[in-house]
C-alpha cells in the first residue's frame, strides 16, 4: 500500500485558478439555499448519502454546500476533489480502499469511510476549475450509468450557472470586486439563521468609513473618478490585511467597508480595530500626492443588540459616524446616541413636512397655529426706555413631540438642504407680519436671524431683494442678525453678500459677539451697523468683574468703530442699570419681555410694558 499522502497532481495555471476562486467570492461564505437545493438533488438522483459542492483552495477544500457530512473543510492533501480538477470529464473512484492513491487516506480509513467517489469539475468559461460537485458513498459501487453521468454533468452546469448568475445579479462591487451590501446583508441573515451561530456564538458587525461623504465627493470632483476608485482599492487592500485570517471584507457603499467577526474576544477586536485605524489613516498616495481623509470605525455585537441584518448594519454605521464626529479611533454602538440620531432624522423629516405644509402659507402659519410660527422679542432703547424694534424668533410646535427648541432643529437644518427653504419661510412670514403692522400704524423694524449657509450662497441678497419687492416692504424695515462664526467661514462670499444687503439698505448686526474665533480687529472690515453681546456675558454683569471688563471694552471698541451695541439676556434691573451707565445702546431680555406672539406683542406695546419700572412694579 502506498504511504499517505500520495503526490497531488501538478496543475497548470494554478495561480490564475486561485485568483478566479477569490474573485468569485465563494470561500468562507454562509450557506445559500440555491446551492443546497442542488446538493440535495444530487444525493437523491445518484442515491448516495453524501453530496458536496467542494471548492479547492491553496491548502484546503472548503464545502460551499454539503449533505451528509458534518465538517466544513478538509486539508487539500486529503481531497479527492483535488484530483478531479484536471479531469476533462468526470473523476470516478469505484472503491477507494483498493485504489493506491486513496487507500491510506484518513477519509477512507476513518470517518466518513469513503469508498465510492464521483466528481464533476466546476469550470469557468475561461477554463479555470474552481472545484467540483461530487457524490460519495461508504460502499463500493460500479461505474456510473450513462444516465447518472449525464445527471452529474447537468448538476455541475447548474452550479456554475448559479455561480455566474450570482456575480451578474450584483453581489460584487464593480470597483474592488469585493462582495457588496446585498451579499453582506444576505450573509448576516444566513448566519443568524444557522442555529449553531444564532444560539451559541456572538457576531460582531464592523463598518469602516474611510472618508466622510463630503470628502469623498471632493476627492472625486478634484482628482476624478479614477482617483476615487484607486483610493477605494487601496483602502480595501489595507483593511483586508488587518483582518483575522479568512475574514471576509465587504464593500457596502462608496468609501465604506464592513466585515463580520464570529466569537472575537474583546481584546482581539480592539487590536483588529486599532490595526485598521492605523492602516487607513496613513495618507493615500495618488500620482505622488498624499491625500488624507477622516476615518470612522464602528461596531455592534449580536445578540447584545438582537436585530436583523439591515438593523445591524445601520447600528454599526451609526457607531462609525460617532467615531467620525468625536474623532475617536473607533466606537461601539451606543443606543442612547443612536436614539439621538434617530430623533434628529425624525425632526428633519418632520421639518420637511412642516415646510411643505406651510409652503406659500406663511401668513396662515403665523396667525392660525401652524407648526412653524414666529415670536417677537422687543428691543429697548436703554437711554429712553422705549421699544425701538423686535427680533423675530422661529418657533416650532411638533404635533407629537411638542415644542422643539431652535437650538436643536436649526443646526440640523443647517447640515442639510433645508436651510434655504427654512430661511425663506422665516423671511416671508416676517415680511407679511411687518406689512400688517405697518397698516395698523406699528412702524418698528424687525431683525431676522440668518445662517452662515445663507450668506454663503451667491444669490442670497438677490432673493431677499425679490421678496421685499413682492411684499412691498422697504429694506430699512428689516435687519439681519448673523453670527460671528458665519462671518469667518468664507470671507469673500460673505462680504459680497453683506455689501449687497447694505446697498439695499438692510442693516446687519453681528450676533453672539465674543463667542466666535475671530479677532476683534475684524470688526473694522465687517459692513455691519451693530454688535450684539452674547447673553452669557450679560447675566452676571452686575457682579462678575471679568464680565464687566469684557463688556465695557467691547462697548468702547464698538462705539469707536461706529457700531451700536445690543445686549441680550437682560434679566435684572441691576444689569440694565449697569449697561445703561456704561453706554450700551439697546437691551433685550426677560426684564422687558419674553418672545411674544404677534397679537401679544401688540398688546405689550399698547400697555407700555417696556418700561423696566412698570415691569418691577407689576
Amino acid at each position: 500500500m502506498t504511504p499517505f499522502p500520495p503526490l497531488l497532481p501538478t496543475l497548470s495555471r494554478e495561480e490564475d485558478r486561485l485568483a478566479a476562486l477569490q474573485r468569485h467570492e465563494l470561500l468562507d461564505t454562509p450557506e445559500e439555499p440555491a446551492f443546497d437545493q442542488i446538493t440535495r438533488l444530487a444525493a437523491k438522483l445518484l442515491k448516495v448519502p453524501i453530496a458536496l459542492i467542494s471548492l479547492v483552495d491553496r491548502d484546503r477544500q472548503w464545502f460551499k454546500s454539503r449533505v451528509g457530512l458534518a465538517v466544513r473543510e478538509t486539508p487539500r492533501e486529503q481531497a479527492f476533489c483535488a484530483h478531479a480538477l484536471q479531469s476533462d470529464s468526470l473523476f470516478v473512484v469505484g472503491d477507494a480502499s483498493r485504489d493506491h492513491r486513496f487507500a491510506a487516506n484518513p477519509l477512507v480509513t476513518g470517518h466518513p469511510h469513503i469508498r465510492f467517489y464521483a466528481g464533476a469539475p466546476l469550470r469557468t468559461a475561461d477554463g479555470l476549475t474552481l472545484g467540483t460537485i461530487c457524490v460519495i458513498d461508504n460502499r463500493p459501487r460500479p461505474a456510473l450509468s450513462p444516465e447518472e453521468e449525464e445527471a452529474l454533468r447537468d448538476l455541475s452546469a447548474m452550479v456554475m450557472a448559479h455561480i455566474e448568475a450570482r456575480r451578474a445579479v450584483g453581489y460584487l462591487h464593480p470597483v474592488t470586486s469585493l462582495s457588496n451590501r446585498f451579499r453582506f446583508l444576505a450573509d448576516i441573515d444566513a448566519l443568524l439563521a444557522d442555529p449553531a451561530i444564532r444560539d451559541r456564538a456572538r457576531l460582531t458587525v464592523v463598518t469602516v468609513d474611510t472618508a466622510a461623504s463630503q470628502q469623498y465627493a471632493e476627492l472625486t470632483r478634484v482628482l476624478g473618478q479614477v482617483s476615487a476608485d484607486a483610493f477605494e482599492i487601496d483602502c480595501a487592500r489595507r483593511i483586508a490585511a488587518c483582518l483575522p485570517e479568512r475574514t471576509r471584507l465587504y464593500h457596502v457603499s462608496p468609501a465604506r467597508f464592513a466585515c463580520i467577526l464570529v466569537d472575537q474576544p474583546e481584546s482581539g477586536l480592539a487590536a483588529t480595530l486599532d490595526r485598521i485605524g492605523s492602516a487607513i489613516r496613513s495618507p493615500f498616495l495618488y500620482q505622488g500626492v498624499p491625500i488624507a481623509t477622516s476615518t470612522g470605525i464602528g461596531f455592534v455585537h449580536h445578540p447584545d443588540r438582537p436585530a436583523g441584518s439591515v438593523e445591524l448594519l445601520r447600528a454599526a454605521t451609526s457607531a462609525a459616524h460617532q467615531s467620525l464626529e468625536t474623532q475617536k479611533p473607533w466606537c461601539a454602538y451606543d443606543e442612547e446616541q443612536d436614539r439621538a440620531s434617530l430623533r434628529a432624522f425624525l425632526l428633519l423629516r418632520s421639518l420637511t413636512e412642516a415646510l411643505a405644509a406651510g409652503e406659500g402659507a406663511a401668513d396662515t402659519a403665523t396667525q392660525n397655529g401652524g407648526q412653524l410660527h414666529i415670536a417677537y422679542q422687543p428691543k429697548v432703547d436703554l437711554r429712553r426706555n422705549g421699544c425701538i424694534g423686535a427680533e423675530a424668533l422661529l418657533r416650532w410646535t411638533h404635533p407629537e413631540l411638542g415644542p422643539i427648541s431652535p437650538a436643536e432643529f436649526v443646526p440640523l437644518a443647517e447640515r442639510t438642504a433645508l436651510v434655504r427653504p427654512l430661511t425663506e419661510w422665516v423671511i416671508r412670514a416676517v415680511l407679511i407680519q411687518i406689512a400688517r403692522w405697518r397698516r395698523r400704524g406699528i412702524a418698528l423694524p424687525v431683525s431676522i436671524n440668518i445662517s452662515m449657509l445663507d450668506l454663503g450662497a451667491n444669490d442670497f441678497a438677490d432673493r431677499v431683494a425679490a421678496m421685499l419687492d413682492r411684499h412691498g416692504i422697504q429694506a430699512d424695515w428689516i435687519s439681519f442678525e448673523v453670527t460671528e462664526s458665519a462671518l469667518m467661514t468664507d470671507r469673500a462670499v460673505v462680504d459680497r453678500q453683506l455689501d449687497q444687503l447694505r446697498r439695499l439698505g438692510i442693516e446687519v448686526e453681528i450676533d453672539d459677539f465674543g463667542t466666535g474665533q475671530s479677532a476683534l480687529s475684524y470688526l473694522k472690515d465687517i459692513p455691519a451697523t451693530a454688535v450684539k453681546i452674547d447673553q452669557r456675558f450679560i447675566r452676571s454683569i452686575a457682579t462678575e468683574r471679568s464680565d464687566q471688563i469684557m463688556v465695557r471694552s467691547t462697548i468702547e471698541l464698538a462705539h469707536d468703530l461706529g457700531y451700536r451695541v445690543v445686549a441680550e439676556g437682560v434679566e435684572t434691573v441691576e444689569a440694565c442699570d449697569w449697561l445703561r451707565l456704561h453706554g450700551c445702546d439697546i437691551g433685550q431680555g426677560y426684564l422687558f419681555s419674553r418672545p411674544l406672539a404677534p397679537a401679544a406683542f401688540e398688546n405689550w406695546l399698547a400697555a407700555g410694558a417696556f418700561r423696566p419700572a412698570a415691569v418691577v412694579m407689576a
